[in-house]
């Protein structure tokens, strides 16, 4: 199972796909139909369980692309459609407030709460729920580059809220991406044993990614991942030694 999931990683999460800023040459009906579907965010800041499911209609109503929504809460629970500006996706509230602006890919959207500045990152449901059941079948993910298998307190995120962060110490060469998604740009690569303050952190079917404060301004990483396409292994822990 460990090796299935770090096939399916590759092979799903790291593979091309439409951008919203390759898609800004083509009309908003175009964009439309290639981002359609169903989507979910798994952040429990945005969802009354479990997650907050959406569905992005291909057509236009008004002035907005509606979306569909179930089990949302928080910001989105008024959230009623979205439109381009600037080449970002703005989730639109029912009373055609802007509540979050998105950017991304055809896999997976991430962006920030206008009003809270609250992170979040909505994926493709198809897609996310065969990655997040992948890797919760993971009997064993290492502690860094040990062969110690992280035990369920690992995998708790830092204390980090808006405002407040909170110190981590990273155990392995971990790629700091300029967004939350696997396919983003890598602002700079941390090194084993360094010291950084956790911002704020959200979660995704491919587990917790947190903003950090680094030398080379804000970027994001991920607590789970696979080392030499093989390994799962736990990035971080939380506090500084």
């Amino acid at each position: 199972m460990i090796r299935y999931f770090a096939l399916f990683l590759m092979t799903i999460l790291c593979f091309g796909s439409l951008s919203l800023a390759e898609s800004s040459a083509q009309t908003p009906d175009a964009v439309a139909k290639a981002f359609a579907g169903r989507w979910i965010t798994y952040d429990r800041n945005f969802a009354t369980e479990k997650a907050c499911e959406l569905e992005f209609a291909s057509q236009i109503k008004g002035e907005i692309y509606p979306i569909a929504k179930k089990g949302c809460s928080g910001a989105l629970a008024t959230l009623a459609g979205w439109r381009i500006q600037n080449n970002q996706l703005v989730f639109i509230a029912e009373d055609n407030s802007a509540i979050a602006l998105i950017g991304g890919n055809q896999e997976r959207l991430s962006g920030t709460i206008l009003q809270n500045k609250l992170p979040i990152i909505v994926e493709r449901q198809e897609i996310a729920e065969k990655i997040e059941k992948a890797r919760k079948s993971i009997e064993c993910s290492y502690i860094g580059y040990s062969q110690t298998c992280a035990s369920p307190r690992d995998f708790a995120p830092p204390a980090a809220t808006i405002g407040s962060p909170s110190p981590i110490q990273i155990l392995v060469n971990l790629n700091a991406r300029i967004e939350p998604r696997n396919n983003a740009s890598v602002k700079l690569v941390l090194k084993p044993n360094a010291c950084v303050s956790a911002e704020v952190c959200t979660v995704a079917s491919d587990g917790l990614w947190c903003k950090v404060k680094t030398e080379n301004g804000d970027a994001w990483i991920k607590k789970q991942t696979v080392r030499q396409q093989r390994w799962p292994v736990i990035t971080f822990k939380n506090g500084c030694s």
